[in-house]
């Protein structure tokens, strides 16, 4: 809307919106439902609101405790659907910036230096029941542990593990590990870097946390049904645990890894721990035990060592706490 009322063409406007990925689409999506109904209380249209109406609604995510990071998100979804203000993108006028910073003065984002899990005591927990002997346990079970070392062995996003497919051009299994082709831009992908490979290591001396291994248990697992897929179902890596076994969301492979880490801790309910951790405490581990700066970096794809340590890394000299 915000396109056509600039005057672009229909066909430009397919391509202007298509530099927002499905991702953001939805998040846009989502925030700007609650946007759209702030405005409707108060009788105003959303798609003209002027200054002191969007800073207010800015207050109002404020008041009503969201943190920096969502209200920043808020920030970025009016500066692209809604029309410059005083010559100005929503986001970047100077009243809606000292607004920004002034939710982040007032309620700083929290820093997390402790890991939020214990990688030990998780993989000691895939060594035993209810995932081992992998040949004999239930899908579920075999699922779990699979997704979770994939996740911690390639430092990936779940919708990176979601991705992937099994067909010949995607897969290739060699004796060190499998080399994976990711389909669909991920998050992190832009002109200049696309494309990057996933590999998902094999540690034949760790025999009962091996990725390598856990995958081939699980395809043998899933071989069955997978025949009952069109072909376009059935080459996705990961399935649904029951019937009719179709193709899974990024949503539920994040809660794979989730209950996996539950199930470690003996179903805790109250452990507060999102999938995402993995990006996090994987390579923080690596890092802990040896592992070169510049392989984290490319295993998790990151471009730049401040990524990495800004936003993920976690100091593992006080692990005994958690233990």
């Amino acid at each position: 809307r915000r396109f056509k009322t600039e005057g672009f063409s229909e066909s430009a406007r397919t391509l202007l919106s298509a530099t927002w990925r499905d991702g953001t689409k939805k998040d846009y999506s989502s925030k700007f439902e609650k946007f759209n109904s702030w405005c409707g209380e108060r009788q105003i249209d959303p798609y003209s609101a002027n200054l002191n109406q969007i800073a207010d609604f800015l207050a109002y995510l404020f008041h009503s405790g969201l943190q920096y990071r969502t209200i920043a998100g808020y920030r970025s979804m009016l500066s692209a659907v809604l029309p410059p203000v005083q010559n100005f993108p929503v986001g970047q006028h100077p009243n809606i910036v000292r607004i920004i910073k002034g939710v982040f003065d007032s309620r700083p984002p929290k820093v997390k230096i402790l890991p939020e899990w214990n990688l030990e005591l998780l993989l000691l927990a895939l060594e035993k029941k209810p995932f081992e002997p992998m040949q004999e346990v239930d899908l579920k079970h075999v699922t779990l542990k699979t997704v979770f070392l994939v996740a911690i062995t390639t430092f990936r996003r779940c919708s990176d593990l979601q991705s992937l497919r099994i067909d010949d051009k995607s897969m290739r299994v060699q004796s060190k590990g499998i080399t994976f082709v990711r389909h669909g831009l991920a998050k992190q992908d832009r002109q200049k870097h696309f494309g990057e490979k996933l590999f998902v290591p094999s540690f034949p001396e760790k025999t009962l946390i091996d990725p390598k291994r856990a995958l081939s248990v699980y395809l043998d697992k899933t071989k069955n049904f997978r025949g009952k897929l069109s072909e376009s179902e059935r080459i996705k890596l990961f399935l649904g645990i029951n019937e009719p076994h179709k193709p899974v969301s990024t949503a539920t492979i994040s809660s794979w890894i989730v209950q996996a880490i539950r199930i470690a801790y003996n179903d805790d309910d109250n452990m507060e721990v999102n999938a995402h951790s993995t990006r996090a405490i994987a390579p923080s581990w690596a890092l802990y035990k040896g592992a070169s700066l510049k392989s984290i970096l490319d295993s998790a794809d990151w471009a730049v060592e401040s990524t990495f340590a800004k936003f993920y890394l976690r100091d593992f000299d006080a692990t005994k706490v958690l233990e």
